[in-house]
């Protein structure tokens, strides 16, 4: 097939323009994960703990289930995993937002293909992962993070906002879509896209509660380099 001259240069800027960007993209990524906000925060001397987490690639905030400020029970009740008798009782739960194509159709990274990729980051519909967990254990990917009571009603408040909810104040879940017996599905506002990523509302959520954090950050590190800071 003949290309011609103005085809092939438009497709010759194409193919310089899209590594250009993902270099703009990459460089902007490590220069405002770099530079912080709430620069001055400190954490209380008391308080309730947190946890950001992380698998190396999405990060989500695991909260207790209970507090005074919250009873994350009522908006994500245990009914909606699929072993409550095992599971509703633990004290604590995790909670991340993401792409619903990433969330509800890839199981394991065998099933991405390009095709999820692209329709992910074209402004795909978002939904929120919970489970309900032991006691976390910090390490390397999983750093405690300690709230005055004000603060995480502010957090709170973010991940609410998050979810469309009913009449009862539940959380819509998306049914029948689980990873494993102690975790659920639920509708969320937002679209996400490569500027707005998990890990953007995980900085979000912590920048609502005054938690020193990056600038933006929409893959993980940043999320943990301010904390060291």
């Amino acid at each position: 097939m003949h290309i011609s001259g103005i085809a092939f240069r438009h497709l010759l800027r194409l193919l310089l323009v899209i590594p250009a960007l993902l270099i703009c993209y990459l460089l902007a990524a490590l220069a405002l994960g770099w530079l912080p906000a709430n620069r001055g925060w400190q954490p209380p001397a008391g308080g309730i703990p947190i946890y950001l987490d992380s698998n190396g690639v999405h990060t989500s905030l695991i909260m207790p289930i209970k507090t005074d400020a919250m009873d994350w029970s009522a908006a994500f009740p245990p009914e909606h995993i699929r072993r409550p008798d095992q599971y509703a009782r633990s004290p604590y739960i995790s909670i991340g937002w993401g792409s619903k194509v990433f969330f509800l159709t890839i199981q394991n990274w065998e099933d991405l293909s390009a095709g999820k990729a692209l329709a992910a980051l074209a402004f795909d519909q978002s939904v929120l992962h919970v489970e309900y967990l032991p006691q976390p254990t910090e390490g390397k990917d999983t750093r405690r993070i300690l709230l005055s009571p004000e603060q995480y009603r502010r957090l709170a408040d973010f991940i609410r906002r998050s979810a469309p909810v009913d009449a009862n104040g539940q959380a819509r879940q998306e049914k029948g879509y689980h990873y494993g017996d102690n975790d659920a599905f639920y509708a969320a506002h937002g679209r996400y896209n490569p500027i707005i990523t998990c890990n953007q509302w995980t900085r979000d959520a912590l920048a609502s509660a005054g938690v020193r954090t990056a600038l933006w950050s929409p893959f993980v590190q940043p999320l943990f380099w301010q904390l060291e800071k």
